[in-house]
This record gives structure tokens, sequence and C-alpha cells, in this order.
């Protein structure tokens, strides 16, 4: 019998096979399959089906499960681009920043990015007036913050969360 940290071990270094990706590939676009659908659809049975799933939650390769909700139904209409500059590039305003937007629910994404800026975020708002109300009495309240620069989005072409999984799905 194997040892927790053999396991662990195991997990860590484990190699993806055709039909890891294809489990991949297919989570990804329906998080909410049956197990037995899976199974189906890869050419397994359920029981193997469901012990790669579990090993490939617990190496991290799936981190959760999540709904993906409509922005524009639940009247959050503004999608904004925010470039952040900081003050300095020490390590705890680096931290002290991340620490507050992490807090922050308009936020759905917070880059550190090289170039120009510091950070990159993309923030939503249910209107302009809800924006600006964000940017004055919160975000730039944040210490560290030298500059913030704002570019709205017009309309989407692509919003897509699917990462591409080499061997996973033949279009």
């Amino acid at each position: 019998m194997l040892h927790f940290c053999q396991i662990c071990i195991i997990i860590l270094y484990m190699k993806l096979d055709e039909v890891d990706l294809r489990i991949l590939a297919i989570l990804q676009h329906d998080g909410r399959i049956t197990n037995f659908e899976l199974a189906k659809r890869i050419g397994l049975t359920p029981a193997p089906t469901l012990a790669r799933v579990k090993k490939l939650e617990l190496a991290g390769y799936i981190r959760h499960y999540a709904a993906l909700l409509d922005q524009e139904k639940l009247g959050m209409t503004v999608t904004a681009f925010v470039q952040v500059n900081l003050e300095s590039h020490k390590k705890k305003t680096t931290m002290d920043f991340v620490k507050a937007v992490e807090k922050m629910p308009e936020v759905l994404e917070c880059h550190h990015i090289a170039g120009d800026e510091d950070f990159l975020l993309k923030v939503v708002a249910a209107n302009p007036g809800e924006y600006e109300k964000f940017v004055l009495e919160k975000l730039t309240k944040v210490e560290g913050i030298e500059k913030v620069k704002t570019t709205f989005v017009l309309s989407s072409s692509k919003l897509e969360t699917a990462i591409p999984v080499k061997g996973g799905l033949s279009s």
C-alpha cells in the first residue's frame, strides 16, 4: 500500500495522457456533466473516470467548478480595464496593493504586468457613475497608487474561459 506522501508525489509529477486531456477539455466546456456521461464520452467505465477526475483535481489541474453568469442580465453593464502604476516597486507596496484589490468584488481579474504600468485590472460596474464611485472611494484609497488609467469596453466579440487543451477535443 502506498503512503499518503508517496501518492502526493505521484500526483505532483503526473504526466497527462490523451484521456486526461479529453477529460479536461470536456469538463471546462461542461462542468455539470455527470460522471456517467463523461465516462461514455471518453470510452471508460464510471469508476476509472471518477478516479482520473479526482487525480486531476488533487494535482491542481482542475482548480474549481463555477457557473458563468450573464453580466448584462445582472445589471453590470460597464466593463473597464484599469492600468495602475504604483509609487514604488517594493515588495510591501506590491503585496499591500494585491491584498486590497483581492477584497474588491468589482475587480474580476488582477494581473501584475511588465511594461509602462504595474497592474492591469478587469473591473465591472452597473454604470459609469458606479465605476467612478469605485475608483474614488475604493481603488484610489489604496496606499501606494501613483496613477490610474481606465479603458472602457464598448463591445466584446469574444469572451472565452476555456484554455486550449492539446489533444483534448477534435474540432
